[in-house]
């Protein structure tokens, strides 16, 4: 049973943990594809400020929403892989 109870907490923490890296590098790889977007002499004017828009959105987004939950997830992912971790290493054989 205390086994079974491991292997859950082990796959809950590895979900989180990749669950969370994902998340910050989406939310880095937007970023770069709207700043990569501006760079683009082709754009006209009203394309400009709506990508500069649609950025500065990420950007906010990025630094109020999606970065702490990215940092919550892969933190809650690191302490169940560390329990699950320790508890192999302490328990009695």
């Amino acid at each position: 049973m205390k086994r079974n109870k491991l292997t859950v907490i082990f796959l809950t923490g590895a979900i989180l943990l990749i669950i969370g890296v994902a998340l910050w590098l989406y939310t880095n790889s937007v970023i770069q594809g709207h700043e990569q977007l501006l760079n683009n002499p082709n754009l006209t004017q009203q394309e400009k400020w709506n990508y500069e828009g649609s950025l500065e959105w990420w950007k906010m987004a990025k630094i109020t929403l999606y970065d702490p939950i990215a940092v919550i997830l892969i933190t809650a992912g690191l302490v169940a892989l560390l329990y699950v971790t320790l508890w192999a290493i302490i328990q009695p054989q």
